[in-house]
């Protein structure tokens, strides 16, 4: 019977594996292809993990957070991402970044979304928060639009 429910718990462990490689991909081939639209080089980069943010940052250029602009957004995104690991371990702060964390990256797909599907871009940006497997796939069905704003 243990037996069962180890191959149950490796069969499981599995497919979530395999789907988070294939919404992984998802989301590196659309950002990838959204910045060859726009001409940005070194695209490639969208498959790195903590840089794939890079691309993001790129494509949305600048990121206003409740009248707060944020600087070299480009850079400040996959930093704020590598960071991560030391800043959680620091009392209260620690607690609070990963929320902060979120909400940034929220703000930034959003943006994303409202400049290549503004009309839509808020059932998107819902859709990505409450099912957070459909981020990358919401990003890999607007590779292929044009730069709207």
């Amino acid at each position: 019977m243990s037996y069962l429910f180890a191959l149950l718990g490796f069969a499981i462990f599995t497919v979530i594996g395999l789907l988070s490689i294939v919404l992984y991909l998802l989301s590196a081939f659309g950002l990838k292809k959204l910045a060859d639209n726009r001409g940005i080089e070194n695209s490639w980069i969208a498959f790195i993990p903590v840089l794939q943010v890079y691309i993001l940052g790129l494509l949305i250029e600048d990121l206003e957070i409740f009248g707060y602009e944020i600087p070299e957004l480009p850079i400040v995104l996959p930093v704020m991402l590598a960071i991560s690991p030391i800043i959680v371990k620091i009392p209260v702060i620690g607690s609070l970044y990963p929320l902060l964390t979120f909400i940034i990256y929220c703000f930034a797909l959003h943006k994303l979304y409202k400049l290549y599907i503004p009309d839509n871009a808020t059932l998107y940006i819902v859709l990505s928060i409450v099912l957070p497997f459909m981020g990358p796939i919401l990003i890999f069905s607007i590779r292929d639009n044009e730069l709207l704003n």
